[in-house]
């Protein structure tokens, strides 16, 4: 009797732990779908080529220009600046020129014919930026940084990820279909089984 429960108490185990696993695999693929449909929003509607809800956006580190403190692929997380967010002298900021997105340090802020001019530089550069950075070009200011995390945010946007997230899903909702009808076809076998037993002791 004893083998038996400790058979049966391993099964369940291996049972919940089975769910278990199936259940973060279904929350990360829930967060993955989700993060696309977002992303796939801002660069059909808002034409940007990034990842922004409410005022954070994400970024991957392309370049080793800001190292030792942000180093190549790391995750960038900004925030759009504002009264609760105001940008100075030493922030890292995230700006768009002429279509491209750099992440460099402000070194100093100037007031030019009534208009805020931010000027930067990376800390691999010797010289300061030759171009200034606008308010209506910047993008956030920087609040996190996660080293090595920006490979991940590029397959997570790449198309190929996104095909074979659709792809995982079509098998999903197939192999539960599948299961779905198994399952009734036991139930009225059962069904018909027991009706029979019925029938024949009637």
């Amino acid at each position: 009797m004893s083998k038996k429960k400790g058979t049966k108490i391993k099964f369940l185990k291996s049972v919940r732990n089975k769910k278990i696993v199936i259940n973060i695999v279904y929350i990360l693929l829930v967060l993955c779908i989700l993060y696309n449909m977002i992303f796939l929003l801002n660069t059909t509607i808002k034409k940007t080529t990034y990842f922004n809800l409410f005022g954070i956006s994400l970024f991957s580190m392309e370049t080793n220009l800001m190292e030792p403190e942000i180093s190549k692929n790391s995750l960038i997380i900004t925030k759009q600046y504002g009264k609760n967010n105001a940008i100075g002298v030493n922030d890292k900021i995230a700006y768009s020129i002429n279509g491209k997105i750099r992440i460099n340090e402000v070194v100093s802020v100037e007031s030019f014919d009534g208009k805020i001019i931010y000027h930067t530089k990376s800390n691999q550069n010797y010289y300061i930026d030759s171009e200034g950075v606008y308010k209506n070009e910047i993008i956030g200011k920087v609040i996190m940084v996660i080293p090595n995390l920006g490979i991940g945010l590029k397959i997570l946007q790449s198309k190929i990820t996104t095909l074979c997230i659709i792809i995982f899903l079509v098998i999903i909702y197939m192999y539960n279909k599948k299961v779905y009808k198994n399952k009734m076809r036991r139930k009225v076998h059962l069904y018909n089984k027991r009706n029979k037993k019925e029938t024949f002791e009637d």
